[in-house]
C-alpha cells in the first residue's frame, strides 16, 4: 500500500473550524474570546490549529507552545514565544522595555527591573503583557494560539487566567489546546479547566474520534484511492477514529503484522530509517517534541555523528514525515511520536543523551538565550544524574525565574537545589552559601509564592539544624521569616518567634528595627494595643538610629493605626509620614497598608464618607503603580465595603460587578460582601450561594483565620433573620466559631459582629424551650468576659459594640436602658443596620421597663430609618416592634396636637424653633441628622408649609412653641 504526503484537506473537522472562525469574528467586533480545544493525543488538534491560523479573520496571529521539561520548565515559555513573534512582526523589537524585558531580554534593551520581595513585580508584569496585547490587537484583532496547555508551568497558567479575566473588549481571540488524556487525577490543570469554562467568554470545543465517513476520506486522501468496505471497517476498528493512528496504520505494508499498541504503531514510521537517522531521532526526542538545530548539532557531534551525517539523517527523517523543519530547528510531527522514540531508547542511551545535552548547554550554544538554556541544562543534568551540574544549574535557573517574577517556578527550583544538596558534598562552596541560608531563601520564596505552610516547614527544618549561639543572625532571620508566615496564617506563634529573634540580636543591630516593627504589627493584630504601641515606638527610634527607613515606615503606620482611635492629628500625621516614606522607597506593600489603615480607622470612627474617599484613593494608587487589573480587584472591595457602610447597596453591587472576576483572596472577599448584602435584604438563597462560592475560592484548610471571620458573621445573620426558628443553631455556630478560629476572642476583628451574638443570647433567654436558657447563659458568659477585657477597642465602633452588647445582655431593663443610652448617640452616627439594631434593642428595654412613650419614640425612629435603608432586616425589626404596641395610638399628652403631628415631630419642631441645625437637633434627641430631616419633611407636609421658617411661624400661630 503506497501512502502519499498528508493531504492538505481538513478531514472531519470543518464544523470545528467554522466554530473557531466564528468565534474569532466575534472577537474582531470588540469582544475578547477564548476557546479550550480539548481532545486525546493524535486527535487532530494541531492540524486544526494550522488551518485556523491560516484562515483567521483577525489581522495578526501568533503561536506559542508549552514545553515538557517538568519542574525545571521555562516559566512563561508560550507567552515569550507569542510576544517575540508579535514584536518581530511590527519591527519594534528595540522599543521593548520596562516589565516586558523580563520575558523578552535582548541586546540594546533596558535591563529588567529588579525582582521585588512581594507580588507587585509579578502584578506589573501581568499588566504589561495585557497592555501590550491590547495595543497590538487594535485595529483588526489578534489571534493567539497556545499549544499543549497540559505541559504549562504554574506562572503560565496564572498569566493566562489573568488575561482571560481582563482582556474585556480587546479584539483578541485565544485558542488553547489541551491533551485531555494526559490529565491524571492530580494534574494541576484538572481543577483549572472548570474554572476557565465558567468564564462567560470562554467556550470548550472537544474533538471526538473521526466518523467512519471521515476515516474513509482521510484514508483516500493518503492512499490516493478509496478503501474497500471491509478494509475500511478494519481500519476504523483498529484506529478508533484517531487521525494519527489512521495515518500510522496505513503505513503497515499489505500483509504486514498489525502493531501491538500505539508505541509500536508510531514506530512503524521510524523503523525503516537508517541507523544514523534513528540515532539522531533518539537524541532529538530526549530534548522533547522540539529541538534547536544548533543544540542538536552539538549533541550529535559529541555522540560521534559528523555534520554531513547529521544533515543526511535529518533530511531522511523529514522526508519520512517524522520531523518537520522550523526556522530554528525541528519538531516531531506529533508529541506522541517523540514519546515513542524516546521510550524506545535503552536507559543507558537516555542517560548518555541527557549528559551530552547538559555538557553542550553548559558550554553555551550560540543563539540560545541563557535563561532558556540554563532551564534545559538543569533538566538534562538532573536526568543524567549529574548532581553537581544539576545543583548549580537549578540555582542559576531559580535566579532567572525570580527575575521574571515566576514565583512558583522559583520556589520549585530552589526546592530542587535543596533536594540535591545532600548529594553534592561541596554544595556550599559551589553556591557560596550555607544550608541554613539556602533554607531561608526557600522559606522566603514560599511566602511570595503563597505557600505559607511550606514556608513554616522549611524554616522549622532550618532552625532545627542551627546553633543559635554560633549563628545568631541567621537564626534570627529564620525566626522572623517563620513569624511572618505564622502572622499571615493567623497564628499566635508569630509573637514567640519575633521575641526569640529580638533576643538574639544585640542593641544597635541593623535588623532589630525590622524585628520590632513586625512585633508591633502582630501585637496590634492580636488586640494588645498598649504593648504594640510601646514596641512600635521603640521600632521607630531603632529604625531612625540605624537608617532603616523601610522599618521606620512600617512602624509608623502601625503606631499611627494604634493611636488613630479618635482621629488625632498626631496619629494621622504618622500614617501619612509612613506612607510617604514607603512611596519614596518604592515599597508599595507598606504604602498600601498605610492607606488601608487610614480607611479602616475612618470606619471605626463612623466616618464613612472619608473611608470611601480613602478607598478610592487606594484604588487610584493601584492604577498609578500599574497593578490596577491585578491587585486593584481587592481595593474595589474596599470601595464597595465603604458603600455598604453608607447603605448604598446598589452602588456597592455595581462596583463589584464591574470589576474583573477573581479566583483568589480578593474574589473570596467579594463573595462575602455580596452574601452580607443579600442576607440584609432577605435574599437567603443568594446569600447562601455567595457563601458557597467563598468557601470554594478560600478553602478552610488553606485560608487564614481572619478571612473566615466575616463568613461566620454572615452565617449568623442568616440564622438570626432568616426563615424558621434557628436561634439555638445560631448560638452553637458562634460557640463552634470561637473554638475553631477565636471568632469572639479576636476582638480586633470581631467587635463589629459582637452585638448580633449578644442579641442571640437575649432572644434565647426570652424563650421557654428546654436547654435554651443554658445555651444563652453559656454564650453570655463568654461575651461578658470579653467585654470586661482591658484591651477592648477604644474606638467609637468598639464603644458602640460594648454598650450595645451589654444592653442585650443585661437582664434588668433599667440597667439595659442605661447602656442603650450610651449606645444610641454612637449609633446615630452610623448608617442603616447598626443603628436599626440599637434602636431595636433599646425599644425592647424601654418596653420591658414600662416606658411606653420611650418605646414609641424608638419605634418611630426605626420607621424613619426605613427611608434610608429599606431592607428586610430593618422591616423585620419594625414589624416585631409594632406587634407589641397598638396601631396608630394617640397618647393623652399628644391628643391635643393639631394637624396629626406626632410627639417626636413636635420635639423636632421645638428644637428647630430654638435655631438649632439638623445635626444639633439630632444630637439633642439621640437621632441622626437625616432622621431629623425626615421628621421635618413629614411635619411640614402636615402643617402645609414649604420650609422650616414657615413651619416655625405656623407652630407659633398654633401655640405649639
Amino acid at each position: 500500500m503506497q501512502v502519499h504526503e498528508p493531504s492538505s484537506v481538513l478531514v472531519g473537522r470543518q464544523q470545528h473550524l467554522d466554530r473557531l472562525l466564528t468565534d474569532a469574528a466575534r472577537a474582531r467586533t470588540g469582544e475578547s474570546r477564548a476557546v479550550l480545544l480539548c481532545g486525546d493525543a493524535g486527535i487532530g488538534k494541531s492540524r486544526l490549529l494550522e488551518e485556523y491560523l491560516d484562515r483567521t479573520p483577525l489581522r495578526q496571529a501568533a503561536l506559542g507552545g508549552c514545553l515538557e521539561l517538568g519542574t525545571e520548565g521555562i516559566a512563561f515559555a508560550p507567552f515569550t514565544a507569542l510576544l517575540r513573534q508579535l514584536v518581530r512582526a511590527d519591527g519594534d523589537a528595540a522599543e521593548i522595555g520596562g516589565e516586558l524585558v523580563r520575558l523578552l531580554p535582548g541586546p540594546g534593551r533596558e535591563s529588567a527591573p529588579a525582582p521585588g520581595t512581594d507580588d507587585n513585580g509579578r502584578a506589573r508584569l501581568f499588566e504589561a503583557v495585557l497592555t501590550f496585547l491590547e495595543e497590538r490587537a487594535a485595529p483588526g484583532g489578534l489571534s493567539l494560539v497556545v499549544e499543549d496547555l497540559h505541559w504549562s508551568d504554574a506562572s503560565t497558567r496564572d498569566l493566562l487566567v489573568f488575561l482571560l479575566r481582563n482582556l474585556g473588549a480587546a479584539p483578541v481571540h485565544l485558542v488553547l489546546s489541551v491533551r485531555t488524556d494526559d490529565l491524571h487525577r492530580t494534574h494541576p490543570l484538572r481543577p483549572l479547566l472548570p474554572e476557565l469554562e465558567r468564564l462567560s467568554r470562554v467556550t470548550r470545543l472537544d474533538l471526538e474520534p473521526l466518523s467512519r465517513e471521515a476515516v474513509a476520506e482521510q484514508a483516500a486522501a493518503l492512499r490516493g484511492t478509496a478503501l474497500d468496505p471491509a478494509a475500511l471497517d478494519l481500519l476504523v476498528e483498529r484506529s478508533g477514529g484517531n487521525p494519527l493512528f489512521v495515518e500510522s496504520f496505513l503505513t503497515v505494508p499489505d500483509g504486514g503484522t498489525v502493531p501491538d499498541g500505539p508505541r509500536e504503531l508510531l514506530m512503524r514510521r521510524v523503523d525503516p530509517l537508517t541507523a544514523t537517522a534513528r540515532k539522531v531521532l533518539g537524541l532529538a526526542a530526549v530534548a522533547g517534541d522540539r529541538v534547536d538545530h544548533g543544540l542538536l548539532a552539538e549533541v550529535a557531534e559529541a555522540s560521534g555523528i559528523s555534520e554531513d551525517d547529521l544533515d543526511e539523517a535529518l533530511r531522511e527523517s523529514v522526508d519520512a514525515q517524522v520531523l518537520r523543519a522550523t526556522d530554528t530547528g525541528y519538531v516531531f510531527r506529533h508529541a506522541l511520536l517523540a514519546e515513542a522514540v524516546k521510550g524506545d531508547l535503552l536507559p543507558g542511551q537516555r542517560v548518555r543523551a541527557h549528559r551530552r545535552y547538559a555538557e553542550a548547554l553548559d558550554a553555551g550554544v550560540p543563539g540560545l538565550p541563557r535563561a532558556g538554556a540554563v532551564a534545559r541544562l538543569a533538566h538534562h543534568a538532573y536526568a543524567a544524574h549529574d548532581h553537581p551540574r544539576a545543583l548549580t544549574a537549578a540555582w542559576e535557573a531559580a535566579g532567572h525565574a525570580a527575575a521574571t517574577a515566576a514565583h512558583p517556578e522559583h520556589l520549585e527550583l530552589l526546592e530542587r537545589v535543596l533536594e540535591l544538596w545532600e548529594l553534592v558534598p561541596d554544595a556550599s562552596d559551589r553556591l557560596g552559601l550555607s544550608h541554613g541560608e539556602l533554607l531561608l531563601r526557600v522559606c522566603l520564596a514560599a511566602q511570595i509564592a503563597g505557600g505559607l505552610r511550606r514556608s513554616v516547614e522549611h524554616a522549622t527544618e532550618a532552625l532545627a539544624g542551627l546553633d543559635p549561639e554560633a549563628e545568631p543572625e541567621l537564626t534570627a532571620r529564620l525566626l522572623v521569616a517563620r513569624a511572618v508566615a505564622y502572622k499571615d496564617l493567623g497564628r499566635l506563634s508569630a509573637l514567640d518567634d519575633l521575641r526569640a529573634a529580638a533576643g538574639l540580636l544585640p542593641e544597635g543591630h541593623p535588623e532589630r528595627a525590622a524585628v520590632s516593627a513586625a512585633t508591633g504589627t502582630v501585637l496590634m493584630m492580636r488586640g494588645r494595643g498598649a504593648e504594640a504601641e510601646r514596641v512600635s515606638r521603640a521600632a521607630v527610634e531603632e529604625a531612625r538610629a540605624c537608617g532603616d527607613r523601610a522599618s521606620e515606615a512600617d512602624a509608623l503606620i502601625t503606631l499611627g493605626n494604634l493611636l488613630d482611635v479618635n482621629g488625632s492629628e498626631e496619629a494621622l500625621g504618622m500614617l501619612r509620614e509612613g506612607i510617604r516614606i514607603a512611596r519614596e522607597l518604592g515599597d508599595a506593600q507598606v504604602e498600601m497598608r498605610g492607606l488601608n489603615n487610614i480607611g479602616s480607622n475612618h470606619n471605626n470612627r463612623f466616618e464613612f464618607e472619608e473611608w470611601l474617599a480613602c478607598a478610592e484613593e487606594a484604588l487610584g494608587r493601584c492604577a498609578e503603580l500599574g497593578v490596577l487589573r491585578t491587585q486593584g480587584v481587592g481595593y474595589v472591595n474596599g470601595v464597595a465595603s465603604a458603600l455598604v457602610a453608607l447603605g448604598r447597596f446598589d452602588q456597592a453591587r455595581a462596583k463589584l460587578r464591574a470589576a474583573p472576576s477573581s479566583e483568589d483572596l480578593a474574589g473570596g472577599r467579594r463573595q462575602v460582601l455580596l452574601a452580607q448584602m443579600a442576607a440584609m435584604e432577605g435574599e437567603w438563597e443568594a446569600s447562601q450561594r455567595a457563601l458557597a462560592e467563598f468557601a470554594r475560592l478560600l478553602p478552610r484548610d488553606t485560608s487564614t483565620v481572619v478571612e473566615y471571620m466575616p463568613e461566620y458573621h454572615t452565617r449568623l445573620l442568616l440564622l438570626l433573620h432568616g426563615p424558621g426558628d434557628r436561634l439555638a443553631e445560631a448560638a452553637r455556630l458562634v460557640l463552634a466559631g470561637e473554638a475553631d478560629i477565636g471568632l469572639l476572642s479576636q476582638i480586633r476583628f470581631s467587635a463589629s459582629g459582637l452585638t448580633a451574638t449578644a442579641r442571640v443570647a437575649w432572644r434565647l433567654r426570652r424563650r421557654a424551650e428546654p436547654g435554651d436558657r443554658e445555651l444563652a447563659e453559656e454564650l453570655a458568659e463568654v461575651l461578658l468576659g470579653l467585654l470586661a477585657r482591658e484591651d477592648w477597642p477604644a474606638s467609637p465602633m468598639g464603644e458602640l459594640a460594648r454598650h450595645a452588647s451589654r444592653g442585650f445582655l443585661e437582664e434588668d431593663p433599667e440597667r439595659a436602658l442605661a447602656h442603650w443610652g450610651r449606645a444610641l448617640p454612637l449609633a446615630a452616627r452610623t448608617k442603616g443596620a447598626a443603628r436599626s439594631e440599637c434602636l431595636y434593642g433599646a425599644f425592647w428595654a424601654a418596653h420591658g421597663a414600662g416606658e411606653a412613650e420611650r418605646a414609641r419614640e424608638l419605634l418611630e425612629q426605626t420607621e424613619a430609618l426605613l427611608a434610608e435603608l429599606d431592607v428586610h432586616v430593618v422591616r423585620q425589626e419594625v414589624a416585631q416592634m409594632r406587634e407589641v404596641l397598638p396601631a396608630d395610638p394617640v397618647p393623652k399628652a399628644a391628643a391635643a396636637l393639631p394637624a396629626g403631628l406626632t410627639r417626636r415631630e413636635l420635639e423636632v419642631l421645638v428644637q428647630v424653633a430654638e435655631g438649632l441645625s439638623n445635626r444639633e437637633v439630632g444630637e439633642s434627641l439621640f437621632i441622626s441628622a437625616k432622621t431629623v430631616s425626615v421628621h421635618l419633611s413629614n411635619l411640614m407636609g402636615k402643617l402645609g408649609v414649604g420650609n422650616r421658617t414657615a413651619a416655625v411661624a405656623r407652630a407659633r400661630e398654633l401655640g405649639l412653641v
